[in-house]
């Protein structure tokens, strides 16, 4: 199998527990601290053209429509668009349009966004490199691109070459009913991360590099989101191994 359809499996497989995850995620406090924090970051300009790049369930397509953005929602796994458009309806989002599509070939005309937002999404794919040419060629003179993410793909190599796998595995028992917590998941996804090139790369200096190469200037950073913004505590290896960061780009 193509390496892109099976990722592409992988998180299909994933879809109704993001979409139930997302929903709930709209009644929590997720939901205020997320958009505050987008929002220090929007163009002056109105209205804003924002893309959702990866949008999974929805969840960050929805606050960017709060703030009053015209949203475009993608994802390459039709399962998890069928999530967000599930919650769209629940939630009262007619406006945000949803569209099947891979992040490293966008169908979209040049400069057809002024803010882009994504998380979680460069290091599930195979050309995370290329995902950022396509992004900087979309994004119009003045936007902004805002990346929420973490170096999951070497953290995961890690813990599979450290024997954590089958102990995650067990650990997780019969708690979840998800299928992302059973062994054959978890080793498809540790599987998968292995294989991919940014999993040996520094992030986000990687990130940075990519993108000066791409002939972006203007930089936000911050290294460790969860602890300096949200003001969460560390606790088990993936964050200490992969905090999360943001890395906002100005075109």
């Amino acid at each position: 199998m193509e390496m892109q359809e099976r990722i592409n499996s992988y998180w299909s497989k994933r879809a109704d527990e993001f979409g139930d995850a997302r929903y709930t995620d709209m009644q929590s406090k997720k939901r205020e601290d997320w958009t505050k924090l987008i929002a220090t970051f929007l163009p002056e300009k109105r209205p804003i053209r924002a893309l959702d790049l990866g949008t999974g369930a929805g969840f960050f397509s929805f606050l960017l429509s709060d703030l009053g953005c015209e949203v475009t929602g993608i994802d390459y796994s039709e399962d998890m668009l069928r999530n967000a458009r599930a919650n769209a309806e629940k939630l009262g989002y007619p406006a945000v349009r949803y569209l099947r599509m891979n992040a490293q070939e966008l169908q979209f005309e040049d400069e057809s966004f002024d803010f882009i937002f994504t998380r979680n999404v460069t290091w599930t794919l195979p050309d995370p490199a290329k995902a950022y040419a396509e992004m900087t060629r979309v994004l119009a003179p003045g936007g902004r691109l805002m990346n929420a993410d973490a170096n999951y793909a070497r953290a995961f190599k890690i813990q599979d070459e450290t024997g954590q796998t089958e102990h995650q595995a067990e650990e997780y028992g019969d708690k979840y009913a998800y299928p992302a917590r059973s062994l054959a998941m978890l080793r498809e996804r540790n599987d998968i991360a292995k294989s991919l090139y940014i999993a040996e790369q520094s992030r986000p200096l990687w990130d940075l590099r990519v993108l000066m190469e791409l002939g972006i200037e203007t930089y936000w950073l911050d290294l460790d989101v969860n602890t300096n913004v949200f003001g969460m505590e560390r606790s088990g290896d993936l964050p200490r191994l992969s905090p999360e960061f943001i890395l906002v780009a100005e075109k």
